[in-house]
């Protein structure tokens, strides 16, 4: 565990971990841009007039955008390393996924009762954002579903709690741009009356039903880059898109694991933190008393 975090409860479920991860290696700026810049070319098809001008582009769907709208575009970017990638990137977004883990351990610890719904989790993905990008209001567990329209892909509806860690710094004007930084690009939670301006290293945590909806406001200059995973419940559905492994996924591949040791390593987390006080140490593992079985009765037990 990362001794050096500093827990911030922003309130309504959005916790703040400051220092969650160590950034001072900028090389990945320059990664991270080739990998938007490939990741626009694989997701668009530019068509050009007969002077070789750009007119439009078509997403994988089918749908036109603008060129303006596809330079403002945030990208989702799955699965980005490889066997070329060199070491200290790898390095990097592997101590993300530690400190993702670390920071649900801490989060439990706020609120206790979030364990048991806490059965696996996404691997994290890179989200980048050009000048000019946002992203609207929403909440991390909806799949646009209508009436009379069931989405098939479901992966969503199993989000808990989302994870995001900020992999460079929001500045307040253009002035202090340094090529690696950005202006605007806060994230606004309009239930909570909350709105954080991201840091390099901080992680956000919060709720991804409708209590935690957001919305990033514009990245005014700069480019803003950030790494998400999610923690989620539910049984294995492959029809609705939800294959769960048992085994570790190499870091920068997407894909759901199972927290086969969470409960055990929140157990020992709260023995050692709070050793000494056995009133707050059985608050704290109360979730980890309950037994649950398959005829919906339950019954106390120690979870020795």
């Amino acid at each position: 565990m990362n001794k050096n975090i500093v827990v911030q409860n922003l309130g309504s479920g959005i916790v703040c971990f400051k220092n969650a991860v160590s950034i001072d290696n900028f090389k990945f700026i320059d990664y991270i841009k080739n990998l938007k810049e490939k990741a626009i070319k694989e997701d668009y098809n530019i068509v050009y007039d007969d002077s070789n001008n750009p007119l439009y582009a078509i997403n994988r769907s089918g749908h036109r955008y603008t060129i303006e709208e596809v330079n403002k575009s945030s990208s989702h970017i799955m699965n980005f390393i490889d066997s070329n990638t060199d070491d200290d990137i790898v390095q990097l977004f592997t101590s993300c996924e530690q400190a993702m883990y670390d920071c649900a351990i801490l989060y439990a610890d706020i609120y206790p009762m979030i364990l048991p719904s806490l059965w696996w989790r996404m691997q994290g993905h890179v989200l980048a954002y050009g000048p000019g990008s946002l992203m609207g209001l929403h909440s991390d567990n909806d799949v646009n579903y209508q009436p009379g329209f069931e989405p098939d892909l479901q992966v969503a509806t199993r989000n808990v709690v989302g994870s995001i860690i900020y992999l460079n710094s929001s500045v307040e004007s253009e002035n202090l741009l340094d090529g690696k930084n950005y202006v605007g690009g806060e994230i606004s939670f309009p239930y909570a009356n909350i709105v954080y301006r991201p840091q390099a290293g901080d992680l956000l945590m919060f709720p991804s039903n409708y209590l935690g909806t957001h919305e990033v406001l514009q990245c005014k200059a700069g480019e803003r880059y950030a790494y998400i995973g999610y923690y989620c419940h539910g049984s294995e559905d492959p029809s609705r898109g939800i294959n769960i492994s048992h085994e570790q996924i190499p870091v920068g591949l997407q894909g759901q694991i199972w927290l086969k040791d969470l409960v055990k390593d929140y157990i020992n987390f709260i023995n050692e933190k709070y050793s000494g006080d056995q009133e707050k140490i059985e608050e704290k593992l109360f979730p980890t008393y309950r037994l649950h079985n398959s005829a919906n009765t339950m019954k106390e037990i120690h979870n020795d």
